[in-house]
């Protein structure tokens, strides 16, 4: 895992003519879709896992957390330590990426899930099917993708975890 400055992310998303902000850029990935999170940390835990095997299997990822306003001390604790695993001593606010390998996904399931989990937001992208899953402090998730078969993956996904879609916008 490497930790990487506001920079260093547009920087990597730019080399990978992926979207930062699907929501206002000037285009978005062609399938969208947004539902209600899971409820719980081993439910949040267990869809992330399935997202990196199914979604972006063998693909680097980029988790850039975004927002983490009422954090509590043992929330940022736990990211810090697992930052800190990998000599990373900065701050969250000073290098909120982490760039991920496709055999670093344990840290990735960890990092996006407690993020979920601690109502905090955070955005995880990957350049397999320019895929995007934005986590809106814990409670919905957007998902863009290029790729319609990545779509019907995800949408099976929601299935298998009894998700529902939004009306978008809620």
């Amino acid at each position: 895992m490497k930790c990487v400055t506001d920079s260093e992310i547009d920087d990597w998303l730019r080399q990978r003519s992926i979207h930062k902000d699907p929501y206002h850029g000037e285009s978005s990935p062609a399938f969208y879709l947004q539902f209600y999170a899971p409820t719980n940390h081993r439910r949040v835990d267990a869809f992330t896992r399935h997202y990196y095997e199914r979604i972006i299997p063998d693909s680097d990822s980029l988790i850039h957390m975004t927002d983490w306003g009422l954090y509590q001390q043992s929330e940022m604790i736990a990211i810090a330590g697992i930052r800190s695993s990998r000599q990373e001593d900065r701050m969250l606010i000073d290098a909120p990426g982490h760039i991920l390998t496709s055999a670093q996904n344990e840290i990735g399931i960890s990092l996006f899930s407690l993020s979920a989990s601690f109502a905090w937001s955070s955005y995880l992208y990957s350049a397999q099917g320019h895929s995007i899953l934005f986590n809106w402090e814990g409670e919905v998730f957007d998902f863009w993708t290029d790729n319609e078969q990545v779509m019907s993956e995800m949408e099976l996904i929601l299935k298998q975890f009894d998700l529902t879609e939004t009306n978008k916008g809620e």
